[in-house]
């Protein structure tokens, strides 16, 4: 039976669901410009009825996680992505240079840049529940963020290792959270939540040179000993946590993949800052999502009927 039926044999199911009955949770993996993948992916989940209670986000997850917790609508962040150009974001983060604390950049610009977008927000205050997720740079933990000011915890949640300095939350120093988590699918598995929805834009091994060029080295003795080393140093200056979130980074190509688990990724066939073509990732989110869609209303259709 072709897609296109399924999809629709499962969709007329979905009409006597009342899914807005279920807690339903979306995790958002992080991916820079290639996130815009999932507004396309949060499109065709509403297409079906299917509106998310909670949101988890990690990078620019976290920001289009944020943009869609304040309310605004796939269609509406479409033409705000539509807009948006490289030079934009450039304009803010270009005037932080912040060499002297082992990051290209401080990321006060980030910040301002994603209050002036968003708004000024304190987390717990969206329309929609959002959770924030950020990685400890000193123990490589998964920090989650639900409450406090919006901007800085996407900054902080956006700070990757030698690109952007670690920011300071209550007396923890936070990094990119795709760090830990890629697609922040654990961070929603919770007793209020009845389904968990993992989105993926970041670029795989499948696709990545240096992705496969960095696993290669770490399956051989030098590469683990130089993890090890990195991972494990109790140092805490500026140069050890460099290198311990370069070593956390490298612990996200060596996960295995958790074929159980709810997850699509969305291949968008841009880079990662390439943020003049966000309608190329926008439809490659849509297309991924409605070829997955049976998968999805399947599981919904299981959790109806044994609340039945």
């Amino acid at each position: 039976m072709e897609m296109s039926i399924l999809v629709k044999m499962y969709c007329k199911s979905l009409e006597k669901l009342e899914t807005d009955k279920l807690r339903i949770g979306v995790a958002l993996g992080g991916g820079s410009a290639r996130g815009y993948a999932h507004i396309g992916a949060l499109a065709t989940l509403e297409q079906y009825n299917i509106k998310p209670s909670v949101i988890a986000g990690t990078s620019f997850g976290a920001v289009i996680g944020a943009i869609y917790a304040s309310g605004k609508s796939p269609a509406e962040m479409a033409e705000i992505a539509k807009s948006m150009r490289r030079r934009d974001l450039f304009s803010y983060v270009g005037r932080d240079l912040g060499l002297g604390r082992v990051a290209l950049f401080t990321g006060n610009g980030l910040e301002r840049y994603y209050r002036d977008v968003i708004g000024d927000y304190d987390i717990k205050d969206l329309e929609k529940e959002l959770i924030v997720v950020t990685t400890d740079v000193d123990t490589g933990e998964r920090v989650l963020l639900d409450s406090g000011d919006l901007a800085r915890a996407l900054r902080a949640s956006s700070a990757i290792p030698g690109i952007f300095a670690s920011v300071d939350i209550d007396g923890r120093r936070l990094v990119d959270g795709g760090l830990g988590s890629p697609i922040p699918f654990e961070s929603l598995k919770r007793d209020d939540i009845d389904l968990v929805i993992g989105i993926g834009a970041g670029t795989t091994s499948e696709e990545s040179v240096s992705i496969r060029r960095t696993k290669n080295l770490l399956n051989t003795k030098w590469g683990k000993s130089l993890h090890n080393k990195l991972e494990n140093s109790s140092n805490t200056n500026p140069f050890s946590r460099l290198g311990r979130g370069l070593a956390y980074t490298a612990n996200t190509y060596m996960l295995e993949p958790k074929p159980l688990l709810l997850q699509v990724h969305t291949m968008p066939p841009i880079n990662w800052l390439e943020f003049n073509k966000a309608e190329l990732a926008i439809d490659a989110g849509k297309k991924a999502l409605e070829a997955f869609m049976p998968r999805i209303l399947a599981d919904i259709a299981d959790l109806k009927n044994k609340a039945a």
